[in-house]
């Protein structure tokens, strides 16, 4: 069955919470607003997300949450679940020296809610629905956050081969040929800002 289209007040609720990813009062009160229109699963979605990150939610208690998040997560359009949820930011050590110190929940969000981008080094993040999206972004040397519910296993995005590039200063440049000599090294992370 066909999901029915997001309403314009679903609309307002995102857009602010796009702004703001990681400010958790407008999640909570989009849950109250879905509650009251009986959006029981979206609404469940979301305060249990919230819930998961509090501290004093233990480990035991995240365990049953996340249980219940992978139960709903298929259930809800993969576009919207892309807004709430809460991979780590990948592929960035293949191009700077040091893997992402932002978080998805905090990156800015843009018109796709596939992507985000981050103030930090100035890339854009592109969210994965699969391993197989995630591998594509990679190799054009993009970096990317897959989504919590899909399968994963250690190095799975370690065999993929972007584009060798790296960073000097912000000015991308491609790598020299093996055998030739390079620039230099990669700059450490502290020389980026």
């Amino acid at each position: 069955m066909p999901r029915p289209p997001l309403s314009d007040e679903d609309k307002q609720f995102l857009r602010a919470i796009l702004a703001e990813p990681a400010e958790l009062t407008a999640w909570l009160a989009y849950a109250d607003w879905l509650d009251e229109h009986e959006e029981r699963d979206r609404s469940e979605f979301l305060r249990l997300e919230v819930r998961f990150v509090a501290r004093s939610t233990s480990q035991t208690e995240r365990h049953r949450i996340a249980t219940r998040l992978e139960t709903l997560r298929p259930t809800l359009d993969p576009d919207w679940v892309a807004i709430f949820d809460r991979p780590p930011i990948e592929n960035c050590d293949k191009v700077f020296e040091f893997p992402c110190p932002k978080k998805w929940e905090q990156l800015q969000g843009t018109d796709d809610p596939n992507v985000r981008h981050c103030g930090s080094c100035g890339e854009d993040v592109y969210y994965s629905q699969s391993l197989t999206e995630a591998r594509t972004h990679a190799q054009m040397g993009r970096c990317v956050a897959v989504a919590t519910g899909v399968d994963r296993f250690p190095g799975d995005l370690d065999h993929v081969r972007p584009p060798e590039r790296v960073f000097v200063g912000m000015i991308r440049r491609h790598v020299p040929e093996p055998g030739s000599q390079p620039d230099g090294p990669k700059r450490p992370w502290w020389k980026f800002w």
